[in-house]
């Protein structure tokens, strides 16, 4: 037992003495180094006990703990000489007591082979026992009930299912909230197939990245983007003719073009960061690239011709905010004359053209998009800054049954 002498603390002040063994557990009680894991709350073992003589007695100067996080206390390990263990060494902290004038030196610490539940909130363990016999707040039970990470691991003694309760004002409140409306809301992009396999509608989904190598991973696990049957995808960032496998997406097939290898004539323009596109397809759709265009020279694109089980010609077209549109016009031009010299229907370009068509006056992109019997779909405005950058002109637009906008929050993308 560790005692201190003097005057009889309260439950604010460090404790009048401490029952202490090797093996026995303990709760820091005092935030000694937040950064460094030693936070009140934290627990561990007491595993080495350091005495030493002061006026002729025995004394316990420190004491080493095996914390249950191995990765805190980095700081406070390796205090005794000539010891190898990995303990982290507690010694005592000194504090005023609430009695003024006076002041205590304790090791700020307790046994806690149990402890409340209002002590656990945030904990995650493996296994616990909850004794639900003393709950006496709302909310109690639960806080203790879901710190196990399995149902396994949790073991409830003294079981009462009236001690689980709610507070009265959170029933009233959630009675009194209004309901949504879900009118409005756009339901999870569907990949629709008839009885036989075949896909019976195309969905098709255009997103600006702003960069694969910084996003490919959220890419990855976006609910929506990953069910579509072909994604276009602009501002990819990548360059050269190289593509690395973990650009792949799982179940597609990647067709990608830089913008170091799009520019021909404007040298300044191949040699700027950044830019790029890439259009996905799922691998049962029989997809080929059509890479070369007459008099197409200075544009970043790519043109997938889809043959089954669906016929398509998809374009995914990135023009560059400064790109002036006096080169950009007649390569655009030239590509559309030679995709309707294809003779495959439907096409759809999924382009972010840097032309707000929410802006009044003159849109030359839209203009040029028009006059090749391409129409825009109606998507509203594409951004939070209710702007319409990303430009989807198609032809044969009795084919299209749905539009919308996909929100991709700025906390991913």
């Amino acid at each position: 037992m560790i005692k201190t002498g003097g005057f009889k603390g309260n439950k604010r002040d460090l404790p009048d003495c401490i029952q202490a063994a090797h093996g026995v557990r303990i709760m820091i009680l005092r935030n000694l180094d937040v950064e460094d894991g030693l936070v009140n709350g934290t627990f561990g073992t007491i595993a080495n006990i350091i005495t030493g003589q002061q006026d002729g007695q025995t004394t316990v100067t420190m004491i080493g703990l095996q914390l249950d996080n191995p990765t805190a206390g980095q700081r406070f390990r390796k205090k005794i000489q000539g010891q190898s263990d990995n303990l982290v060494y507690i010694e005592r902290t000194e504090e005023n007591m609430s009695r003024k004038g006076a002041v205590r030196r304790q090791f700020p610490m307790k046994l806690a082979f149990a402890c409340t539940a209002h002590k656990v909130q945030g904990m995650t363990m493996e296994s616990a026992v909850v004794s639900l016999k003393c709950v006496f707040e709302p909310g109690m039970a639960y806080v203790a009930l879901s710190r196990t990470t399995s149902l396994q691991g949790l073991h409830i003694t003294d079981f009462d299912e009236k001690k689980i309760y709610a507070d009265p004002e959170i029933t009233a409140a959630m009675q009194n909230m209004n309901l949504a409306s879900f009118e409005r809301t756009r339901p999870l992009l569907q990949h629709v197939k008839l009885a036989d396999g075949t896909v019976q509608n195309l969905t098709i989904v255009h997103h600006n990245t702003q960069g694969l190598p910084s996003h490919i991973e959220d890419l990855k696990c976006h609910h929506e983007l990953t069910v579509s049957d072909v994604l276009c995808v602009t501002e990819t960032h990548l360059s050269g003719s190289f593509v690395s496998s973990k650009f792949q997406l799982e179940g597609y097939n990647m067709f990608t073009r830089s913008r170091q290898v799009s520019y021909t004539t404007v040298s300044d323009m191949a040699t700027k960061d950044g830019g790029g596109v890439a259009v996905y397809c799922k691998s049962h759709i029989q997809a080929e690239a059509r890479r070369y265009f007459q008099n197409v020279t200075d544009l970043e694109f790519v043109v997938v011709k889809l043959e089954a089980p669906v016929r398509a010609v998809i374009v995914a077209v990135y023009r560059p905010p400064h790109f002036c549109l006096k080169k950009f016009l007649p390569n655009m031009e030239s590509l559309l004359n030679s995709l309707d010299m294809m003779s495959h229907q439907p096409i759809i370009v999924c382009g972010d053209f840097n032309e707000d068509l929410l802006c009044k006056g003159k849109k030359a992109i839209r203009d040029t998009h028009n006059s090749s019997q391409l129409q825009q779909l109606k998507t509203g405005h594409l951004s939070t800054t209710f702007t319409c950058l990303n430009h989807i002109p198609a032809s044969n637009l009795v084919y299209c049954k749905l539009t919308t906008v996909i929100t991709v929050p700025s906390t991913v993308f």
